[in-house]
């Protein structure tokens, strides 16, 4: 199981997850999650994101090995339940925390706490700025064009 939310270090951790998953043969679960109350449109926006994190990560296209899950609730609570029988929950590092965590956040230390499985965190060192997935996939192709001319 692996959280992403569009953030570099969670398109890092989905990276980790894809080479996991093909290196041990094993089921993938991509997981975002929104609030409780969330619409039908911020469910569909999700399952959207969850499409490009993973053209972004594995242009290959990896869409097979891996089953796409927009969940409702608390993002440290779901992906704890979710990874209840996984054998593996990677999750991306914050970058900035605004609860004064060193890891960031309030999802890692519950996962930490609660997950029954190895709970594996990623950080894109390369990473600016948070930039969800589909500015970074942009700026990629910027980058790939210029470099081509």
């Amino acid at each position: 199981v692996v959280g992403v939310d569009g953030t570099p270090n969670s398109l890092a951790a989905l990276r980790r997850a894809v080479y996991q998953a093909r290196k041990h043969g094993a089921p993938l679960n991509i997981v975002y999650v929104i609030p409780a109350g969330a619409s039908e449109a911020a469910e569909a926006s999700g399952c959207e994101m969850l499409e490009m994190a993973l053209r972004h990560v594995t242009p290959d296209a990896t869409g097979g090995l891996a089953d796409r899950i927009v969940a409702r609730g608390e993002p440290g609570e779901v992906l704890v339940r979710l990874s209840a029988q996984a054998s593996m929950l990677v999750i991306g590092a914050r970058i900035h925390s605004e609860y004064g965590n060193l890891l960031g956040g309030d999802v890692m230390p519950y996962c930490l706490a609660w997950a029954s499985c190895p709970v594996d965190i990623c950080a894109d060192q390369r990473a600016h700025g948070g930039q969800p997935a589909h500015a970074a996939a942009a700026r990629g192709s910027r980058r790939a064009r210029s470099d081509a001319r």
